[in-house]
C-alpha cells in the first residue's frame, strides 16, 4: 500500500481533481533479477531510472508462469488473473473508461499493435468510445543495429499527446525495444538499448512534470534481466517469468512507498511481488477515482 495515500473519492464519478493525463508506460522486456554477468539492465547506466526508484512508490508483480504475451496483455487490460488467450474477459479497463466518458489513447508499434487493442481490449476488434490508437510502424531488423526510428516515433508521439492543450485521460503506450533487442541476443545491445530508455524516460518525465499528471512505468514481460545461464555460455532470448517492476510517479507519491519498505540501494531483486499483472488496472481506476467493478478481481496497490 502506499503509505498516507491520497483519499481517493470511491464514488462512480471522477472527482474534478482527477490527474490528467494519466499514463502508463509498458516497457516490455523490463524485467528484475539480481545482477549477474547475463542481466544487462543491472549493468546499464540508468542515472533516471534510478533516481525515480529511490523518490516514487516501487513494486514488483509477478508476471505468471509461462503466460503468453498475448494473455499476459489480456490480464492487464482485464484486471484479473487470464492464463488462455482466448478467453474474453467480462469487464476491460478500456470499457470501464469509455463508459466514464473519459479520452483514451493507445500507442504501439507495429510488434506490439494486437496486444495493446485486441488482446488489451479483451478480444474487441473496434476502438471504444473517445478511444484512439496510434501504429508506429517497426522497420523490420532496425532494432539491433542502431537505436531504432521506431522507438524515437513512439516517444514524439507519446510527448506530443501528452502536450495537447486538452490530452487524453488515460494514454498507454506499449515500448517494445528493449524486448526485440534482447531477442537478438547481444548483451552489449540490450545495455546500450536500455541507456536509450533511461534518457527517453527523462523527456517524458519533462513534459509530464508541466501537465502535473501522473506516470505509470511497467511491463507485460521481462526479457533483458536474463540474457543468459550464468557461469555459461548459454545465450537466452526468451521472454522470462521473473516479476517485473511497477512504478507511480507524480507530485501526490513522492516519497511514499508500495508496502513498508523501499528497496536496498535501489535493487529491485531483494523486494517480493506486492501483486501480480491483474492489479495494474484496479491500481489505474484507484488512481483516476472510478469505482472498481466486481468482475475485475485484481486489487488496487493503492489503499485509502
Amino acid at each position: 500500500m502506499i503509505v498516507n495515500s491520497l483519499n481517493e473519492n470511491q464514488n462512480s464519478e471522477p472527482p474534478l481533481n482527477r490527474p490528467k493525463p494519466v499514463v502508463l508506460l509498458l516497457l516490455d522486456g523490463l524485467g528484475v533479477a539480481s545482477p549477474s554477468e547475463a542481466n544487462a539492465i543491472a549493468a546499464a547506466k540508468t542515472p533516471t531510472w534510478l533516481n525515480l526508484i529511490k523518490e516514487y512508490p516501487t513494486a514488483l508483480l509477478a508476471a505468471g508462469d509461462n503466460k503468453t504475451l498475448n494473455a499476459r496483455y489480456l490480464t492487464l487490460g482485464a484486471g484479473q488473473e487470464i492464463a488462455a488467450e482466448n478467453t474474453v474477459p467480462a469487464v476491460t479497463l478500456t470499457a470501464i473508461l469509455s463508459q466514464a466518458g473519459l479520452k483514451q489513447t493507445k500507442i504501439a508499434e507495429t510488434e506490439r499493435f494486437a496486444a495493446l487493442t485486441h488482446f488489451f481490449n479483451g478480444h474487441r476488434e473496434d476502438k471504444a468510445a473517445r478511444e484512439a490508437w496510434e501504429i508506429i510502424s517497426s522497420e523490420a531488423g532496425d532494432h539491433t543495429n542502431k537505436p531504432s526510428l521506431a522507438l524515437k516515433r513512439t516517444i514524439a508521439a507519446i510527448i506530443k499527446e501528452i502536450n495537447r492543450d486538452d490530452p487524453a485521460d488515460f494514454l498507454i503506450a506499449a515500448i517494445p525495444y528493449l524486448d526485440l533487442v534482447a531477442a537478438g541476443g547481444d548483451w552489449t545491445l540490450v545495455k546500450k538499448a536500455m541507456e536509450t530508455i533511461d534518457q527517453d524516460l527523462k523527456k517524458i518525465l519533462t513534459a509530464m512534470t508541466a501537465k502535473k499528471g501522473v506516470l505509470i512505468i511497467s511491463a507485460a514481460c521481462g526479457n533483458a534481466e536474463k540474457m543468459g545461464v550464468p557461469g555459461t555460455e548459454i545465450i537466452d532470448k526468451d521472454m522470462t517469468d521473473n516479476p517485473v517492476p511497477i512504478l507511480i510517479i507524480g507530485e501526490e507519491f513522492k516519497g511514499k512507498t508500495i508496502g513498508l519498505t523501499d528497496p536496498l540501494d535501489n535493487d529491485l531483486s531483494l523486494l517480493a511481488p506486492a501483486g501480480t499483472l491483474a492489479d495494474l488496472a484496479p491500481t489505474i481506476l484507484r488512481i483516476m477515482g472510478l469505482k472498481q467493478p466486481p468482475e475485475m478481481t485484481g486489487n488496487s496497490l493503492i489503499e485509502k
